[in-house]
């Protein structure tokens, strides 16, 4: 029987509801092989109706997959109503945001203190 890549040991999310937002902490390497689960947790937290604050502040490496979830979670909460923001301050994930100009596009802040108080 086939199953599918091994979980990785070095990638974890949290999710958190505190105050206005829904805070998912992401930790480790954002690449193809947990880029699934990533859009799945940011979709269930868009789906719940409140502000999500994606803090990528612990992300270590993003792939073009892992910027896709991110590209979709925006776009999915921009067509629920709703706001999704990014918390992060690591030249892992805000690089390849800049060089694809997708800073334009998505809302980014220093921190998560940052992030929750624009979405509040």
């Amino acid at each position: 029987m086939l199953e599918g890549p091994p979980a990785r040991l070095n990638f974890s999310i949290e999710l958190t509801s505190t105050g206005a937002a829904t805070v998912l902490k992401v930790a480790g390497e954002i690449d193809a092989a947990v880029s699934g689960r990533l859009t799945e947790q940011l979709a269930t937290a868009v789906e719940a109706g409140r502000p999500v604050v994606a803090d990528l502040a612990s992300v270590t490496f993003c792939d073009s997959t892992g910027l896709t979830a991110l590209i979709h979670a925006h776009r999915t909460a921009e067509a629920a109503g709703t706001r999704f923001v990014i918390a992060t301050a690591q030249r892992a994930v805000l690089r390849p945001l800049s060089l694809l100009g997708l800073t334009q596009l998505l809302e980014i802040h220093p921190d998560v203190d940052a992030a929750r108080q624009a979405v509040a």
